[in-house]
């Protein structure tokens, strides 16, 4: 049975639009819509490109689809529009079955986790008019226990502070963690704002414009913090791409402080409340690694599995999940997140020779990569199929050398073209991790969780070490990846250590390339040294 899981929606507030393909419980295919489109998140739309790449990598029609599984249950009249977009678009809509946002990502993190009973929090700034879900999964059964609705919400907050410092609402509160790393985390509280009491979570909405139920969230130039809430610091917001004071690092480091402590007290609370003690997280609020490792470290917590996909993408996989569920099939945990498309090496060549490039063949792709970083070169890498979800884990990287010191001032001014305040990840040999990396879990595959960097890797791989001395590592063994592990063993015996800066190969607020043609694009309009893309080199 095929069952197709989209994500999308008519309104600017929903993002990260996806398709997934599963048959019988198992994944064919997952894609994001941005990586085709080249829109970043494709935000306010339904799937096109992605449903019919998900068709094209199953090697199915729409009309071998069994049911069109989606989020967005309290959208009354939808099930109609979706009809009329997919005989539009397809020629044809199967059954249409939807099910709430938040069941969605607690399935999504669930069912892929290692757990068999486990707390599940799925937190973002809203869907369906929940912003907070706390269930219980058992076996193959979820129940909600607990729900916040909007706007308490801990997604809404953290976009207040984000736009407050002069950032994107919905796109860049990612730059708020790099940012809080730089500065007093105890200047301001906020409890004030956002606080957990008695098992209730509750923002203070004098602070925050009006949104009325049913009401679409504000659109990204539009603030969510009002005049009483400027009043409060009595200093206006930062304007985009102005400097940042030590005013605004405060913020954003107090800001982020106040979010730990509140997942913290929630994750605590339940668990107590339940007795579980593994914890899976989804929900775009569920990326912040910085807080994801204070749950790790946590004495309460036993094990913690963040969904990689945790933003609004993982919701088609989640829906799917749920329907596969209701057909009496199992949801089967994909062994690694390269589950989008797919090029052979006959298929890069036809495309180099179309771009009328000079290239080499290579009878070792990851050893002359290995080369070219143990030369303090930065290299493009663009291989096999792409990765769900917002990080680039091994197919779809830039990668440098971590042992140079000035790598990421290097990296983020002549490639990323990005702010100098960005730290980059490293991924490492899953048996190397303890030598450079604290953490309670040594096996971190998915760039979901910060871990403290020791003084060994604060000496010897200062690329990828954070201004706070933490990393958002990667582990990487021969089983998920088997030519990115080679890299990496290859890299070893050339600087003496199995790891590597690895960073998503995009430039800045473009999506992660998907295409041949999106990588070499990527490389001529950067400072990217040499692109190594299938089984070929390109240089310049």
């Amino acid at each position: 049975m095929y069952i197709l899981g989209i994500n999308g929606g008519l309104r600017q507030g929903y993002q990260d639009v996806s398709a997934v393909l599963v048959k019988d419980g198992g994944i064919i295919a997952a894609v994001e819509e941005e990586r085709l489109s080249r829109v970043k998140s494709s935000a306010g739309r339904l799937p096109y490109l992605s449903v019919l790449e998900v068709l094209n990598i199953g090697g199915i029609t729409i009309e071998q689809v069994d049911e069109l599984a989606f989020h967005g249950s309290t959208w009354n009249g939808f099930d109609d529009k979706l009809e009329k977009y997919f005989n539009r678009n397809f020629g044809y809509c199967p059954s249409v079955k939807k099910h709430h946002h938040h069941d969605c990502h607690a399935a999504s993190a669930f069912y892929a986790s290692p757990f068999q009973n486990a707390l599940i929090i799925s937190i973002d700034g809203s869907g369906d008019g929940i912003s907070l879900q706390i269930s219980v999964g058992k076996g193959s059964e979820i129940s909600t226990i607990y729900q916040a609705e909007r706007p308490n919400s801990l997604g809404i907050y953290y976009t207040m502070i984000t736009q407050y410092c002069g950032f994107i609402k919905d796109r860049d509160e990612y730059k708020l963690m790099g940012l809080s790393s730089y500065g007093n985390r105890n200047a301001f509280t906020f409890d004030w704002l956002i606080d957990f009491k008695d098992g209730e979570l509750i923002l203070d909405q004098d602070y925050l414009v009006e949104i009325l139920p049913g009401q679409p969230a504000p659109h990204r130039d539009e603030m969510m913090y009002n005049t009483k809430f400027i009043e409060k610091f009595d200093q206006p917001g930062r304007i985009p791409k102005s400097p940042i004071s030590e005013f605004y690092k405060d913020i954003a480091a107090s800001a982020q402080y106040h979010f730990e402590n509140l997942l913290l007290k929630i994750a605590e609370y339940f668990v107590q409340q339940t007795g579980l003690r593994n914890v899976c997280l989804a929900g775009g609020s569920a990326l912040n690694c910085v807080a994801n490792q204070q749950l790790m470290n946590a004495d309460f917590v036993e094990g913690i599995y963040i969904q990689p996909a945790s933003s609004d993408a993982g919701i088609s996989l989640g829906a799917a999940w749920l329907s596969a569920l209701e057909h009496c099939q199992q949801p089967k945990a994909p062994s690694d997140t390269y589950l989008g498309s797919l090029y052979s090496n006959q298929e890069i060549e036809k495309i180099l020779e179309a771009c009328h490039l000079s290239y080499k063949k290579l009878d070792d792709p990851a050893m002359t990569a290995a080369d070219f970083i143990a030369q303090n070169k930065v290299i493009g890498w663009f291989q096999n199929a792409m990765e769900f979800g917002p990080r680039a884990l091994g197919n779809r990287c830039i990668l440098a050398n971590p042992c140079h010191r000035e790598i990421q001032n290097i990296v983020n001014q002549k490639i990323k073209l990005r702010e100098g305040f960005r730290p980059f990840c490293p991924s490492v040999l899953e048996e190397d991790t303890t030598l450079y990396f604290e953490g309670k879990q040594t096996v971190s595959p998915y760039m979901t969780i910060t871990y403290d960097a020791n003084e060994f890797a604060q000496q010897n791989i200062p690329g990828v070490v954070h201004v706070d001395q933490t990393a958002r590592i990667q582990t990487v063994n021969a089983t998920d990846n088997p030519l990115y592990y080679s890299l990496l063993r290859y890299l070893k015996q050339k600087i003496g250590h199995g790891v590597v800066l690895n960073t998503s190969f995009n430039l800045s607020h473009e999506p992660i390339v998907c295409s041949p043609r999106n990588a070499i694009a990527t490389f001529f309009s950067s400072g990217l040294d040499a692109l190594i893309i299938g089984a070929y080199l390109i240089e310049k």
